[in-house]
């Protein structure tokens, strides 16, 4: 792949990833069910590390992580989505890599491991400031992953589609 192709695919990766996030911020905050709002930025970060599967990917997750850190901080950890994505990415690299093949199933799993790893980030940077019950917050991520999971389903065809056409190149 040349290096043109290869600007162009990550261009169109930010692209999607941007049409992602402002259908989040525009609509999804609306759709409230549980008291929970469905999350998407842990599929947007790691989905284009299932289909891809190289360093590129992985360093696009710590890229939209950064950017997410700089548009929406978390009190008590100024790099959370930065780490989070970092350990997200790492691990659907491997999940796609050794465990599950490329596909649907495979950005699903790496989804819940990425809400996973962002709801304990969370955990362990709530308690470090004060008292959490963690069932409360376990139960919490649960109905968030139970409404993010099916919304993955939708995140991952645009994804897939920049796959299969910057592949052609």
């Amino acid at each position: 792949m040349t290096r043109r192709a290869m600007i162009q695919k990550w261009i169109l990766y930010g692209l999607c990833a941007l049409a992602l996030v402002l259908a989040e911020g525009l609509l999804l905050v609306r759709v409230e069910f549980w008291g929970v709002h469905p999350f998407l930025l842990p599929a947007i970060a790691v989905i284009p590390v299932t289909l891809e599967r190289d360093e590129a990917a992985l360093l696009f997750s710590v890229f939209f992580g950064l950017v997410c850190d700089l548009l929406s901080p978390v009190t008590g950890l100024p790099c959370f989505y930065t780490l989070a994505f970092l350990l997200s990415g790492a691990l659907a690299w491997l999940l796609s890599g050794r465990l599950v093949a490329a596909g649907l199933v495979c950005s699903l799993a790496a989804t819940a491991v990425s809400l996973a790893v962002c709801s304990l980030l969370h955990l362990a940077v709530l308690a470090g400031s004060q008292p959490v019950d963690a069932s409360a917050a376990a139960m919490l991520a649960g109905k968030e992953a139970l409404l993010s999971l099916p919304l993955t389903v939708l995140a991952h065809y645009p994804f897939r589609k920049v796959c299969l056409a910057t592949q052609r190149d």
